[in-house]
This record gives C-alpha cells, structure tokens and sequence, in this order.
C-alpha cells in the first residue's frame, strides 16, 4: 500500500507544479497583452491629439488667408487633359478667385495670365492624385502659388473651386 501512496503522492505533485506554472504563464501573457494594448491605445490617443492640433492650426491658416478676401472673380470653366498615361482622363472645374482690392472688371491680361498658371499646374495631374480630399486641397495650393506668382494685382487670397468633374 505504501507503494500505492508513493505512486499517487509523486504523480499528484507535477500536477500542481504543472498548473501553478500555468498559472504563471498565463498570467504573464495577459499582463503582456494588457501593457501592449495600453500602449496602442496612448499611441493612437496621441496621434489623434496631433491631428486635432494640426486641423486647429489648419483653419486658423485658412480664416487668415481668407479674410483678406473683400471680392470674388469666377474665371471660365477648364476642360484639361489630365496627365494620365494609360488611357485619357479630362478634368471640367470652374474656380473662383478671392481677391483684396475690388474692380469693376478684372483685367483680360489678368485672368489670362491667372488661368495660364492654374492650367500649367492641373495638366501635371493625374486622375488618383486629384480625387481625394488631400489631393484637392493640395491642389488649391498649388494653383493659388501659381495664381499669386502669376498676378500681382489685384492681390489673390484664396482660390475656390466651384465645379469639378472627372471624367474616366
């Protein structure tokens, strides 16, 4: 009989040390995943900190620019060739400039010299780049440099545009 004990005294302590060391690993992979899933979690409380802060600074850039705007001068509609190489893409947008100083009628070399900038900038672009919400904002920029480096007088703040199709 002592045999019998012995027998079941030996088999039963590996079974202890068996759970309680599951128990450890156990535990250690639930602390690792929690201290991970904390981490994600500050990293993307963070990151929407930063695009929140970016934004604010965004529209105050914007509200400065576009103060100074005292008239508004809607060029004619463009129909460009976009630069798209696999199959042709057009672009019909119409756009507005904000200017500061107010004319009766905007000077013909004017408007000629301020399309032939925009026109320079939105035939580089392809369809991808111009149909998301980045890429029409990064547009805007781009045609307003041009715009303003084109024309000095009246002074441009702020390009809107009013009507954008592409057709594919």
């Amino acid at each position: 009989m002592s045999d019998t004990n012995n027998a079941q005294t030996e088999g039963a302590a590996p079974k202890k040390r068996s759970k309680k060391l599951l128990f450890i690993i156990l535990l250690l992979v639930l602390l690792m995943g929690g201290g991970g899933g904390g981490f994600m979690f500050w990293r993307h409380r963070s990151a929407q900190a930063q695009a929140a802060t970016a934004k604010v600074d965004t529209k105050k850039e914007k509200k400065s620019e576009e103060d100074d705007v005292k008239e508004v001068i809607e060029l004619l509609p463009f129909v460009v060739n976009l630069a798209d190489r696999e199959e042709p893409k057009y672009l019909r947008m119409t756009v507005s400039l904000g200017i500061g100083e107010g004319t009766e009628k905007p000077d013909p070399l004017f408007t000629t010299k301020v399309r032939n900038a925009i026109l320079a900038v939105v035939t580089t672009k392809t369809a991808d780049q111009i149909l998301t919400v980045d890429g029409k904002t990064e547009l805007r920029k781009e045609m307003l440099e041009a715009a303003q480096t084109a024309a000095d007088k009246p002074a441009i703040h702020a390009i809107y545009i009013t009507d954008f199709i592409v057709q594919m």
